[in-house]
């Protein structure tokens, strides 16, 4: 069975159509940054391969340059989208500003040199090929929670056509006799249609899946997160808690819990009003945030009742800890709330005897009641 490249070519150009309409349908208009970005990048990319086509079909010589100019400069931005979104999945990917310059100089290179085949030829596939082996490579070594196989489908998306975009470049640049045009016949070219129509459905299906993994992961932060503070809230505290406290006691590691406690909170909830109270759990959580760590669980687990489980941490760093929470509240209440505010604090640290989480919570709650009793405003062991 033989196989016409302009036949290829429509079958690719309406594949991208189809997806580029159906993608807003599917996807709806609330996306987030990355799932904007690669939707665009499709549409971009589709309208590339329209400007390719009509540019084989139309005479004026000007009208050529435009087009095939115009689909160099959708090829350079598609590729430029599908990095940035990218770049918001997976975490700061390395080669941004390369991709960047790349995608200008594809069409403006391509004009200059439009007059000789064989340049402007193998100059739009070697750089294409370039832009190609840079989203490889940031698809690897994600710095966020997206994680999933997706990653490696657009890998091999990439890849494949990286290397059959060289192959077409260097037939372009040595052997034009071969490949006269976009269209010509050569298995090279051929191969290359094929799999570009391959290729898209995949990596189209990929970036679907991201953007699912994306939803995914949103809808669990708002399950494990207090909407007031923007701590983990309870069930987040029991899920990231009960992990680092597990990795602890397997390594024997240093681990601390302080549990905290505004005080006479219930006063500033009757006196001043339920937002006076919203904003003063705020600022607390603010504080929280500022002084937490990457490896710490830090959580608002009931009213004006926090947590801050601190890994690899012992008895003195956490009493610094508390007292540098004390001092940045005591510079900060009066200047952000109106008034003073002040908070009790209960610290265990990790012993043989706990089993638990919760054991160790346990003995941090009752050196909290302690503090509590004895006037406030401290912390208690």
């Amino acid at each position: 069975m033989s196989l016409d490249p302009q036949t290829l070519l429509v079958v690719s150009v309406t594949n991208l159509l189809a997806l580029a309409v159906l993608l807003p349908v599917i996807m709806g208009k609330r996306l987030s940054p990355a799932a904007r970005a690669a939707r665009l990048s499709l549409i971009v990319h589709a309208g590339a391969w329209i400007a390719v086509i009509l540019s084989e079909q139309v005479a004026p010589d000007w009208a050529n340059r435009l087009l095939s100019t115009l689909s160099m400069a959708g090829y350079g931005t598609s590729h430029w989208l599908l990095f940035r979104a990218l770049s918001e999945w997976l975490g700061e990917r390395a080669g941004g500003r390369l991709l960047g310059g790349l995608a200008i100089a594809l069409p403006i290179g391509y004009l200059l040199l439009f007059d000789s085949y064989s340049a402007r030829v193998g100059w739009a596939n070697l750089l294409i090929a370039l832009q190609l082996a840079i989203l490889c490579y940031a698809t690897l070594r994600p710095r966020s929670a997206l994680r999933g196989s997706w990653r490696f489908a657009l890998l091999t998306c990439f890849a494949t056509m990286g290397v059959l975009t060289l192959a077409r470049g260097v037939l372009g640049a040595f052997y034009p006799e071969l490949y006269p045009n976009f269209a010509a016949p050569h298995p090279v070219n051929v191969a290359s249609l094929l799999v570009a129509n391959v290729a898209m459905v995949l990596a189209n299906v990929s970036l679907l899946v991201a953007w699912r993994e994306e939803a995914e992961l949103r809808l669990e932060a708002l399950v494990l997160t207090d909407p007031l503070t923007t701590l983990l809230n309870r069930r987040g505290w029991e899920k990231h808690g009960e992990r680092t406290f597990a990795l602890a006691r397997r390594h024997n590691q240093p681990l601390a819990l302080l549990s905290f406690d505004l005080d006479h909170f219930k006063a500033i909830n009757d006196q001043r009003g339920h937002e006076a109270g919203d904003a003063a759990l705020r600022l607390f959580g603010k504080l929280l945030h500022s002084q937490q760590r990457q490896e710490d669980v830090v959580a608002r687990i009931g009213g004006e009742e926090f947590c801050a489980l601190l890994p690899l941490a012992g008895n003195a760093a956490t009493q610094r800890y508390d007292a540098r929470l004390r001092r940045l509240l005591a510079d900060m209440a009066p200047a952000e709330l109106g008034y003073p505010l002040d908070f009790s604090t209960g610290l265990a640290c990790l012993e043989s005897g706990d089993t638990t989480l919760e054991d160790l919570r346990r003995r941090s709650d009752a050196a909290l009641y302690r503090a509590k009793a004895a006037g406030r405003g401290q912390l208690s062991e």
